[in-house]
Order: structure tokens, then C-alpha cells, then sequence
């Protein structure tokens, strides 16, 4: 008789890399295959390793092994580096399936993103549509759409020789999509082993910002307090973060200013979610950098002019009444136009905090302009009440944390915990 195991590469103990080797039989599967952001003291890893990696430096997985052959399948869960990042480093011949809403995500942020996080498989790759089995092998696979920060973010109900796993991905339940939850509880009910990530176990996540609508409450009413402009650092990928300033920036009768790769980004969404903005008539501008510009020429040729009516530079400014969402370097022109007329911004850094702390130019901003950088964020990841609900409502037979580097948190806190080591089998 065939048997079925499961092995953590990486993830057991930290947070991003993320790598699971699912084999029955001889045939396998694996689910992600991220670049490394941490060790397991959730320090951080040597960029140039990350950045030219290999065996012998650990950054690479020897995923084969002591397999007779190569995994049928890669499975990317969503969007972020630490999930997909080493993907481009498997031979030619591996096939690599993401969700839909992930390939439009990534087709964009190809265009505009370094070199360092392009993915460049992305055309090879199979696409399949969350909610609809398919099948790889003896595997049977479905994905569930997830509330995470990346769009198009899923989990896993892997079955094989009836045996069921299940993976969450990344996720949260307090985001926009945290309806989507109820869905997967009923379909997904007592699976075999359930992998459920842990990341914000670490204590370094605020919950200051309980929900993704009281970080919109917040900026609504920031906004909306005073005339000033306001400067907001927020991930252009989390676009439930966007919409949020949106929303914000209408409420508070403001404009909303991004770029080109953000525009282009929200018009390929559109074909998933047509709900989201730019809408006919709306308090969008958008202004057009030079790097950007070249792209989109490049891509797609003058193509750029239809948002032309959306332009807006610094000698086009009326008022104060903007709120920018781009880049820290292009607001520079922006800042200095209002401190040449007396006028103070508004600074909002609307990201995990861990990222501000590492980089000085944040601090020098504030010097610079007199004016304190205010925290509206609230984490793409799960808080500890929502997992454990999350954990009872799946009532996993066995559970499995990953994407933590506090493991040892979840048998005191958790039902059927069974921790376990990168590397170590385990058998359904």
C-alpha cells in the first residue's frame, strides 16, 4: 500500500520561505517555494545569500532529495516573495500552477517591480480558478480564496488515496474578504492534518488596528480634520489597503494621488473584482514617473494617454486638498512645493512597523518636515483569537504551525497540535 507524508523544507520555525513537500508514493507535489526573509531567531538572512542563492548557502532546498523523480507540480498560494521568490530557480521543465487573480497580480508587478522580484516563469505557468478542483496526478487539489493581504491569496484541500491536508496559506479574518471564511468552513470540515500559519504569535504585530475598516475610520478622519495634504506609505500590492485610502480620501472629500504601476495594477484587478476602483468620474489622479512612463511605452505603447485626463504633476496642484500614495522618492518634489508655501504635511506610514524601523530615511522625513510619521496598519496575518476560532470551526484531526517562529506557543493554545521539525516526515 501506498503511503502519503508530508515535509516541511522550511517554515517550521520562521516566518517567510516557505516550502512543503506532499508525496504519495513516488509522485509529489509542493506547495510554495518563497525566498527566505528570516532564520529562526527571526533575524535577518545576508541579502546577497537571498539574492544569489544556493545549496550551499541554505537558501536553496534540495526539494528531490533522495526521490526517484521530480514533483509533479509546484503550487503557489499567493503573491508574496517569501512564498514564490525562488520559483524562478527551477529548471525549465517543473510546472508551477497559481491562482488566476495571482497571475494578473503578477503580470503587472513583472513590468514594474526589480529585477530581484520578478518572477520569470510567470507565462509557463497553468492557472486555475479558486473553488474548482483540479487534478495533478492522483492528487486532487482545491483552492479557496483567502482573506490576506495579497489579492488572490488561497489555501489548499489537497486529497489523495483518502487522505485530505489542508494548508491555509497565508490569511487573516478581519480584512475585506473576511466573509469568504464561512465558505471554507463548509467545505473544508475535519481534514487529516490541517498546516495553519502562525506569524503573528511573535508579539510584533499591533492590534491597534483591530480590522481593515478602523484603519479606513482612522485615515477618514485624519483626512478629513484639516486642509493639509497628507503622504501615505502603503504597500501598492495590498490592495485592500488601497481601497481603503480610497474610500478615506472620498469620504474626506480629497483626491487620491498614485502612480502609473498602481493604476495599472487596480485596471487588471478590475477583471477578478470589478468593484474596485478607478470608477468614470472619480477623485483619482495620477501622476507619471519617468521610470514608469518608460515601462508602459515599452509595454504598451502610447497607451498611457487615455488616463490623461487623471495627470496631475506639481504645476498642475490646486489646493492642498490631496492625499499621495506613491512612492517615498516621488514625493519629494510634492513635499518641497508645500514647505515652499508654509504648508505641513501629514505623514502616514500604513505598513507592519518592523519595515519603518529598518530604514532611516523614515526618520529623516520627519526631521526634515517637522512632522511625525502617524501608524495606521492593521496585519495581513491572522491575530491568536481568529486562529483559534479558524481552528475550531476546521477541527483539523491533526494540526501542524507553519510560518511562525512560535511553534511552541500552539499546544497550549491549540487542539491536536503535533509540532514538528523542517525535515521531518510526516504520515497520514
Amino acid at each position: 500500500m501506498l503511503t502519503t507524508t508530508i515535509t516541511i523544507l522550511r517554515g517550521a520555525d520562521t516566518i517567510g520561505g516557505s516550502c512543503i513537500k506532499v508525496k504519495h508514493g513516488e509522485d509529489s507535489i509542493v506547495l510554495d517555494y518563497g525566498a527566505p526573509i528570516m532564520d529562526s531567531f527571526g533575524e535577518a538572512i545576508d541579502t546577497h545569500d537571498v539574492t544569489h542563492p544556493t545549496l550551499e548557502n541554505g537558501i536553496l532546498l534540495d526539494i528531490q532529495g533522495q526521490d526517484s523523480q521530480p514533483p509533479l507540480a509546484y503550487l503557489l498560494s499567493h503573491a508574496h516573495p517569501d512564498h514564490y521568490g525562488l520559483l524562478s530557480t527551477l529548471s525549465e521543465e517543473a510546472k508551477v500552477y497559481l491562482s488566476d487573480s495571482s497571475y494578473s497580480m503578477m503580470k503587472i508587478s513583472n513590468l514594474f517591480y526589480p529585477e530581484s522580484l520578478q518572477f520569470h516563469k510567470l507565462e509557463a505557468c497553468y492557472q486555475f480558478t479558486p473553488g474548482r478542483a483540479f487534478s495533478i496526478g492522483l492528487f486532487t487539489v482545491t483552492a479557496f480564496l483567502m482573506d490576506h493581504s495579497a489579492f488572490g491569496a488561497c489555501s489548499f484541500l489537497i486529497q489523495v488515496a483518502g487522505k485530505t491536508l489542508f494548508y491555509t496559506g497565508d490569511f487573516r479574518g478581519h480584512g475585506r474578504k473576511s466573509k469568504i471564511n464561512e465558505f471554507i468552513y463548509k467545505h473544508v470540515s475535519q481534514p487529516d492534518l490541517m498546516l495553519i500559519e502562525g506569524t503573528t504569535l511573535d508579539g510584533g504585530h499591533s492590534q491597534q488596528f483591530p480590522t481593515e475598516k478602523s484603519v479606513e475610520a482612522s485615515m477618514a478622519k485624519l483626512f478629513s480634520s484639516n486642509s493639509n495634504p497628507s503622504f501615505v506609505v502603503a504597500a501598492g500590492g495590498n490592495i485592500d489597503r488601497i481601497v481603503s485610502l480610497y474610500n478615506a480620501t472620498k469620504k474626506a472629500g480629497k483626491k487620491l494621488v498614485i502612480d502609473l504601476y498602481q493604476l495599472y495594477l487596480l485596471e487588471e484587478l478590475k477583471k477578478h473584482s470589478p468593484g474596485l476602483p478607478p470608477h468614470k468620474g472619480d477623485h483619482l489622479r495620477v501622476i507619471f514617473p519617468s521610470s514608469q512612463l518608460s515601462t508602459i511605452k515599452k509595454q504598451f505603447g502610447e497607451d498611457f494617454l487615455r488616463y490623461s485626463d487623471r495627470h496631475i504633476n506639481v504645476h498642475k496642484l490646486q489646493g492642498t486638498d490631496y492625499v499621495f500614495r506613491i512612492s517615498t522618492y516621488a514625493m519629494q518634489p510634492y513635499l518641497n512645493h508645500y514647505k515652499e508655501q508654509g504648508v505641513s504635511p501629514n505623514f502616514v506610514y500604513s505598513m507592519w512597523k518592523g519595515y519603518q524601523d529598518k530604514q532611516p530615511m523614515f526618520g529623516e522625513m520627519a526631521e526634515a518636515y517637522n512632522q511625525p510619521w502617524q501608524y495606521m496598519h492593521t496585519s495581513g496575518h491572522a491575530y491568536l483569537e481568529f486562529l483559534q476560532e479558524f481552528a475550531d470551526r476546521i477541527a483539523p484531526k491533526k494540526l501542524v504551525p507553519i510560518h511562525t517562529l512560535n511553534g511552541d506557543k500552539f499546544e497550549t493554545l491549540f487542539k491536536n497540535v503535533e509540532k514538528v521539525d523542517n525535515g521531518e516526515v510526516i504520515y497520514l
